[in-house]
């Protein structure tokens, strides 16, 4: 850990994820796989982090520098909406920028409330956002899933207009001061991995670390 990082102690594998970042939701299922597999639950934490940058546009007489950054990025884009389509996944605009606080406080709540529900309410977080069916910072729509999806609702008006900010903020702050600044973000065993495809590291690390790892 750099100065002024924290350890980030957890009792059970971690994932942490942003509904606006297309990354997150492209874990989504792999994730839910490796649940699946080994039998277990990761404790999954809300971590907004900031918005991917849209590609510049080819400028006449742009500099070596500017136009590999300006390639690089819409190859990211390509490869991310290349992935998307092997998952049958709906990509909307990769670069939006709302406020996704109460689809987030709304994790927090369904964790707590209504376990059983939770995956479900991802699922439907992400397909519904990425498909552009709903507006994510609209506390009525997000209160509309977790109701359709199980969720216990009473006393939600109140927890997202007070307790439950602070429960974000709270949550932000610790993950922020151990280190984590992109997603998905996994933590497993106190060490942490950014992206999906350190999923077969991290399968082999809680299957016991039995014969070489993967590469």
């Amino acid at each position: 850990m750099s100065e002024g990082v924290t350890s980030l102690v957890v009792d059970r594998p971690t994932v942490c994820i942003d509904f606006k970042n297309p990354k997150a939701y492209l874990a989504l299922a792999p994730t839910f796989a490796l649940e699946d597999e080994l039998g277990i639950a990761f404790d999954w934490l809300p971590l907004i982090v900031s918005p991917m940058s849209r590609p510049h546009a080819e400028q006449p007489n742009e500099d070596r520098g500017t136009r590999h950054r300006r390639i690089r990025a819409q190859y990211y884009e390509r490869d991310m909406r290349r992935y998307a389509s092997v998952y049958g996944i709906e990509l909307a605009d990769l670069y939006r920028n709302p406020d996704v606080s109460i689809a987030s406080i709304a994790l927090l709540w369904t964790k707590d409330r209504s376990p059983k529900a939770l995956r479900a309410y991802l699922k439907t977080v992400f397909e519904q956002y990425w498909a552009v069916r709903f507006d994510i910072e609209d506390a009525a729509a997000i209160e509309r899933i977790m109701r359709d999806v199980g969720v216990d609702t009473a006393g939600w008006a109140n927890f997202v207009a007070g307790p439950g900010r602070a429960s974000l903020e709270a949550t932000t702050a610790m993950l922020r001061g151990a280190g984590l600044f992109d997603v998905p973000a996994y933590v497993v065993e106190d060490e942490l991995f950014f992206g999906r495809q350190h999923l077969p590291m991290i399968r082999w690390m809680l299957t016991g670390r039995v014969g070489e790892p993967p590469i």
